[in-house]
């Protein structure tokens, strides 16, 4: 029977949300269990448990790694691995903007709402998706201290009044408010097109509305002062 493949206990490669494959990690926990077969055919399979730290971005996660008797290659001396990662690998559907751990400035609320909207992304659930991007709108206007007992036109129309958005913005997120709704009561699923243009409404009206502002100050104090024009003597 082949031998079984060394583990390096101090790091291996993994593949982390933030960094992507390949990433060395540091093995900060690990447990091995080793089951065999009870009919005496030698086959068994091993199993590493790793709680992982990435080297690049601190990310902590779970990897289980197992190996099977029988999937071994003579040609190269190996066996193959079957790894499993948790939390689970999804393909990301629409890059997270650079802001948005900010907004967790702003409101933990807000924050978690719209991170819950890019898993739902994630997870191909784009009605739950359409659904939270208005949710999302519902706290960033109770935010903007607009009665969230009011319904969505009489919102907008109360943040036009308070002067947080104009008649064009107000129009474009009625739309948004909309889709939401058609995806909460009247079963509309919309196309990847359709959730992309939900996600730039929204993604512009919270930037806006709640940060650039501030990033707006922030440019302001780097910005060299104008020098003082010199006088002209007169000869």
């Amino acid at each position: 029977m082949a031998s079984q493949p060394s583990f390096n206990p101090d790091r291996v490669k993994a593949h982390c949300k933030n960094c992507g494959d390949g990433r060395w990690a540091k093995v900060v926990g690990h447990y091995s269990k080793m089951e065999e077969d009870d009919q005496g055919y030698g086959i068994w399979e091993k199993t590493d448990y790793r709680i992982l730290r990435c080297a690049g971005c601190d990310e902590v996660f779970f990897q289980a790694d197992s190996i099977l008797s029988e999937e071994y290659d003579p040609d190269n001396g190996e066996y193959e691995h079957t790894i499993d990662h948790w939390p689970p690998i999804n393909k990301i559907r629409r890059e997270r903007p650079q802001w948005l751990d900010k907004l967790s400035l702003v409101d933990r609320d807000l924050h978690s709402l719209f991170s819950s909207v890019y898993v739902g992304l994630d997870n191909n659930i784009d009605v739950l998706a359409a659904i939270g991007v208005r949710t999302v709108f519902d706290r960033a206007s109770e935010l903007l201290e607009v009665d969230p007992a009011k319904g969505f036109a009489e919102k907008l129309s109360a943040l036009v009044v308070a002067g947080k958005i104009g008649a064009e913005e107000k129009s474009i997120l009625n739309i948004l408010t909309d889709a939401g709704s058609a995806a909460a009561h009247r079963g509309w699923k919309p196309s990847q097109e359709q959730i992309d243009t939900m996600m730039a409404i929204i993604e512009g009206f919270l930037y806006r509305t709640f940060l650039l502002g501030k990033e707006a100050k922030k440019l302001r104090a780097k910005i060299p002062k104008r020098q003082k024009r010199k006088k002209r003597v007169r000869p």
